[in-house]
């Protein structure tokens, strides 16, 4: 192996442009899939950060009776499991919260995950440094410390004195008393809380978000928590379930009202979605499967093209091995040496492939951080899988392009390539029933059906960022404030948003500014409603909204202002008036669009009927605080206004509508003011959100921008479009490189065939023959390579628009317009690398081409 590689090596320095051809070749396959590889691998095969995963399941409450209904848990109820069940080793409980973090004139929004003090013991992970929670630091009251993440350490310049320091979340001091060791996310991958709080501060946390003042930890009605549990060993979730069945059943008879109807199930623990009922089949495991079939076509059309080059520079060579078979030499040997050359070709393709995709991963998620509010946690550099991942694409890679061609440059007919004349190419038998270069041919076939992949997203993305919201958003602006993220009480929070509405109303040019609670493609929320005054009995299931039937539109509350701001006309009624949307104790009234008004009242008016939200069964009554004024669950709202209806998302199907309420009857801390300017002159954008910063510092210093931009901006920077655009991006560049290999490949080919009849070729036009017919023969036998590759190609297109077809926003998978173009820019880029060597053959000069010895 040593002589062969040192072979290998002279041979590849022998020729340097066939050598630094080869390796950018195979650095693009490679890298693109060492790229896709590093994600899929993050997301999908990389087990989690806590130890022996495949013991931990979510804990739900699921009911006997509607088995689609779940709910979260209360801490009582989770210390009961917790304490009676004989299943599990551990149960942990655990709740998410958007927070604000540091000083009131600098806070920024940050995730932080408020745990139970067994949470890192169930989980098997302890601090790199620091401590743990206390047992007594779960206790309602406790001492408020905070354990950070890594990634935290790390902005602060990993600083070892960071234990014992200050933390300010919402306001509050927290002491830091530990630091997670890096990788580490929770219990979710890639998107990692900043800090772990315990338990005991919860209430602390939770007073002030929303309207309705929240229950105490220890309230057997405050269902927030997730619960998670590690299964004791030996026991399976199957195994376990008769013993939750049980339990359940017990706490329903020591809490015949709070437990009524509920029993135990378990499910796998999803690695991004936390969430108080099992989640859908997870996606991305499909999308990674198709990114990295899309990838390894590209490797593949690499390969392809490669194999062809090996081929023709065999051609040169087979004198060579003609020789070392007549001497003796083992077709064996000769198929070991070529097979070494190509392995040294794929290493140095791999190791350019590595840095390649190293490189491009960290930068897509570098766009990720970007536009995620959540810290993503991402640990760039080669990794054992990673390597070898790449090991294995150069392995297969040089099985793929050398092995072919060893096998059939090894079976050279000793006599005739001895006696060939230099640069002339032995005739050797071909099946009618292949074409001629077959492998262009598939070349061509595959490079079709990645442009092809590449214009249907493109389509989509193209749709994506034209979508009609059915709000107005020339020339207006966004701007997000949360004043509870600087430790701001709700009622001091009322007045400076009343008093920022005013403000940005009296700004000169700006027509209307009004306030909401949620965005379309940003947060939202939903509602469970149904008409006023109808109470399905628990065991039915109206099919009418006249007999209960409940919807789930999108929900929002918004000031007097709103519908102007963003050009929500009035289709019928009004808006809501200022004392409607400022005074607390205000009328209950709504506004709902066409969509839920035509689902209530499918065949009369819903102007002026009355509308409710759902009372859950057996749900404990809300706790409303005096001066929140939010509508509660079960009283009745008149509707005084239809609007029309709006997009939220891009994905999945819209809600049943969307209801709005009065600002102060659906209070929100954090909230997003839509300012509406008369014009914005081309670059006056920046002085504009200059205005609007001074304006939101001069009501209090404290309150912090979450979010200052046009709303046109937050459109193009939502995440839904950026999976679109992702997506359009790498199907571009696979579509790009493939195109760009495969007609190289063309030309290659064509080049090559002009160089060894250049005989034929002066031959013929000594015998009378025109450039003109020389270059059609040409042409057409390219031509011929080109239509056969295009056949076979949309073929492979269809197939792939179909399982495209299910990612693609508003995009038929069999769309015209990317069905033509992409042929169309396939056959001319194909055509001109044949026209190419078609013209130099016209040039050719008869007397030169006989004296070609």
């Amino acid at each position: 192996m040593i002589q062969d590689l040192r072979f290998a090596f002279r041979q590849l320095w022998k020729s340097p442009s066939f050598t630094i051809a080869a390796v950018a070749m195979l650095a693009l396959g490679i890298g693109v899939n060492t790229a896709i590889f590093s994600l899929v691998n993050a997301m999908i095969f990389q087990p989690p950060a806590y130890k022996q995963p495949a013991e931990i399941v979510q804990l739900f409450l699921q009911h006997k009776k509607d088995v689609q209904n779940f709910r979260a848990f209360s801490y009582p109820t989770y210390c009961d499991v917790r304490d009676q069940n004989t299943v599990f080793s551990g149960l942990l409980a655990h709740d998410d919260v958007v927070v604000g973090i540091g000083e009131k004139e600098n806070a920024r929004r940050g995730l932080v995950d408020i745990v139970s003090s067994n949470y890192f013991l169930v989980l098997g992970m302890s601090p790199a440094y620091g401590r743990p929670f206390l047992p007594e630091e779960e206790k309602p009251g406790g001492e408020r410390v905070a354990i950070v993440s890594h990634s935290y350490w790390q902005k602060h310049s990993r600083d070892p004195s960071l234990l014992g320091r200050a933390i300010r979340i919402n306001g509050r001091t927290f002491t830091i008393v530990g630091i997670m060791p890096e990788g580490f996310t929770g219990t979710g991958s890639i998107f990692s809380p900043e800090a772990w709080l315990p338990l005991g501060v919860y209430d602390e946390i939770m007073s002030g978000k929303g309207g309705v003042r929240s229950r105490a930890l220890t309230d057997r009605g405050n269902d927030r928590l997730l619960v998670i549990g590690r299964l004791k060993p030996g026991i399976t979730a199957a195994a376990a379930r008769p013993a939750l069945q049980s339990l359940a059943g017990n706490l329903e008879g020591a809490f015949p009202v709070e437990q009524k109807d509920q029993t135990l199930m378990t499910a796998p623990l999803h690695k991004f979605a936390s969430s108080s009922e099992p989640v859908e089949p997870d996606p991305i495991p499909m999308i990674g499967a198709l990114l990295a079939g899309m990838a390894g076509v590209v490797l593949l059309v690499a390969c392809l093209n490669l194999a062809n080059m090996l081929l023709a520079r065999g051609t040169a060579r087979r004198k060579e091995i003609a020789i070392r078979l007549a001497l003796g030499g083992g077709r064996g040997r000769i198929v070991r040496q070529l097979l070494t050359e190509g392995f040294v070709l794929a290493a140095l393709g791999g190791i350019c492939g590595l840095l390649l995709g190293l490189w491009s991963s960290d930068l897509l998620v570098a766009s990720l951080r970007k536009i995620s509010p959540v810290d993503i946690v991402w640990v760039s550099g080669p990794d054992p899988m990673l390597l070898g991942a790449t090991l294995c694409f150069c392995v297969v890679g040089t099985i793929c392009f050398a092995l072919g061609p060893a096998l059939k440059l090894s079976r050279a007919a000793v006599i005739e390539d001895l006696k060939q004349q230099a640069g002339e190419d032995a005739p050797r038998p071909r099946r009618k029933f292949l074409p001629r270069n077959p492998l262009v041919v598939v070349q061509i076939a595959f490079a079709l059906a990645l442009v092809t992949a590449a214009a249907l997203f493109i389509r989509a993305a193209g749709k994506a960022a034209a979508v009609e919201t059915g709000l107005h958003a020339r020339n207006m602006f966004l701007v997000e404030i949360d004043a509870s993220l600087g430790g701001v009480d709700q009622k001091r929070a009322r007045e400076l948003y009343r008093i920022a509405g005013e403000k940005f109303s009296a700004l000169p040019g700006v027509q209307h500014a009004g306030i909401a609670a949620m965005i379309p493609f940003g947060n939202a929320l939903v509602k469970t409603v149904l008409r006023a005054g109808v109470l399905p009995a628990p065991d039915d299931k109206p099919a009418t909204a006249a007999e209960g039937r409940t919807f789930t539109p999108f929900w929002n509350s918004v000031g007097a202002d709103y519908f102007a701001a963003v050009g929500l006309r009035m289709l019928r009624g009004r808006a809501f008036t200022p004392a409607e949307a400022s005074q607390p104790g205000g009328p209950a009234v709504a506004i709902i669009d066409e969509i839920l008004a035509k689902n209530l009242w499918p065949e009369g008016d819903a102007l002026g009927q009355h509308i409710q939200f759902r009372v859950r069964e057996n749900a404990p009554p809300e706790i409303a605080d005096d001066s929140s004024g939010e509508i509660r669950r079960g009283e009745p709202i008149e509707i005084i206004g239809i609007v029309p209806a709006t997009k939220n998302r891009l994905f999945g199907a819209e809600r049943d509508g969307s209801v709005y309420l009065p600002f102060s009857r659906g209070f929100r801390n954090d909230v997003f003011f839509f300012v509406k300017f008369a014009s914005l002159p081309p670059g006056s954008e920046s002085s504009a959100a200059d205005l609007l910063r001074r304006t939101v510092q001069s009501v209090d210093p404290s309150l912090t921008i979450l979010e200052l931009r046009t709303f046109q901006k937050h459109l193009d920077s939502n995440r839904q479009l950026w999976l679109i655009r992702v997506g359009a991006a790498l199907f571009s560049i696979f579509g790009g490189l493939a195109l760009g290999l495969a007609v190289i490949g063309v030309y290659g080919v064509k080049a090559y065939s002009v160089a060894r009849r250049t005989r034929e070729i002066g031959i013929r036009m000594a015998l009378g023959a025109q450039g003109k017919t020389v270059q059609w023969m040409i042409l057409r036998e390219g031509f011929a390579m080109v239509a056969a590759g295009l056949a076979l190609g949309l073929l492979l297109a269809l197939g792939t628009g179909k399982i495209l077809s299910i990612i693609l926003y508003q995009v038929s998978s069999t769309d015209p317009f990317a069905f033509a173009i992409a042929p169309g820019l396939l056959m001319a880029a194909a055509l001109l690398a044949t026209w190419l060597p078609a013209r130099r053959a016209t040039k050719i000069s008869p007397m030169e081409a006989l004296r070609i010895e």
